[in-house]
């Protein structure tokens, strides 16, 4: 995407902002059931009958009595600005912009309840997979090429079947949550290459077994270790498209490197003949005139004898 787009995605995800707010405060709950009222002053805070069209201030705070309910000011405008700037600089197509920059205002809010609460809402995790895999069946439609769709449905199978697996090792550890946002990120690693798959998710369980390992030292040996896992895979996932996407060299992700000029393989050659076809046609003009000037140097021999 050009910068035109880029700009209009940054200013995109900082308009978004007070919406995503809306979305933390109301899913940061321990059960399923949506909050509307702040905690302290127990005044009602998201007004109007349904969620999806409720704002919240950037300063995170109440507006009656200034308590906070989210994140910290202008946290949630930043992030989103920032990846979604990102992901217009990385995406080709108008239809990929849109499937990651749905699943990106649905993870940014996944990542502050999960940080919150350690819960991913079944309602966001369902919601960015379906939208995210209608949109690249789209843009599939409008590419004509079935493969990186197929690609992508088996990185979301494989991530998911890697962390449902996990899960079933660890209960107290993972959440089903954590399976289902790894279907998305998959999802939408496996669209892009199998070496932005195993970037992200290496990048992402990295991040967590870091953060955990950090825990356990400051904490020392009383129990065990809480963390939201899901901000960590979906920070992986971004920074995979980030790298990759300023030509990162990873084995086999298809950055262009300096002996490629930036130009396939066939475009390489035909700039190669088309190269080399003025060099041949300038040495055959210098034959021509090599034998001009011995023909003439043979005739005025003769006229002289």
């Amino acid at each position: 995407m050009t910068l035109p787009w880029i700009i209009a995605a940054a200013a995109a995800g900082l308009l978004a902002g007070p919406r995503i707010r809306a979305s933390v405060f109301a899913r940061s709950t321990e059960d399923s059931a949506p909050r509307r009222a702040c905690p302290e002053c127990s005044r009602q805070v998201l007004a109007g009958r349904w969620l999806w069209c409720s704002l919240l201030p950037v300063t995170g705070r109440c507006p009656h009595c200034k308590a906070r309910i989210g994140p910290y000011v202008l946290a949630a405008e930043l992030v989103t600005a920032l990846v979604l700037a990102v992901i217009a600089a990385r995406v080709p197509s108008g239809w990929e912009l849109a499937a990651l920059a749905w699943l990106a205002l649905i993870a940014v809010p996944l990542a502050f309840i999960d940080i919150a609460v350690q819960r991913l809402p079944d309602l966001l995790t369902i919601s960015a997979f379906a939208g995210t895999l209608a949109l690249l069946a789209a843009a599939e439609g409008a590419a004509h090429q079935p493969w990186p769709l197929v690609r992508a449905v088996i990185g979301a199978a494989a991530l998911a079947g890697f962390y449902l697996a996990l899960w079933l090792v660890f209960p107290d550890q993972l959440g089903l949550g954590d399976v289902k946002i790894a279907a998305s990120i998959g999802l939408v690693l496996a669209w892009g290459s199998w070496s932005e798959l195993f970037l992200g998710a290496l990048a992402g369980a990295l991040l967590g077994a870091a953060y955990a390992r950090v825990l356990s030292a400051r904490r020392g040996p009383s129990g065990p270790v809480y963390l939201p896992l899901g901000p960590f895979l979906l920070v992986g996932a971004f920074l995979a498209i980030a790298l990759l996407s300023c030509g990162f060299p990873f084995p086999g992700s298809g950055a262009p490197t300096a002996s490629m000029n930036r130009a396939p393989f066939g475009l390489r050659n035909e700039v190669r003949t088309e190269s080399a076809a003025p060099a041949s046609g300038a040495s055959s003009q210098t034959g021509l005139t090599r034998s001009r000037e011995h023909h003439g140097s043979a005739a005025e021999g003769v006229r002289n004898h």
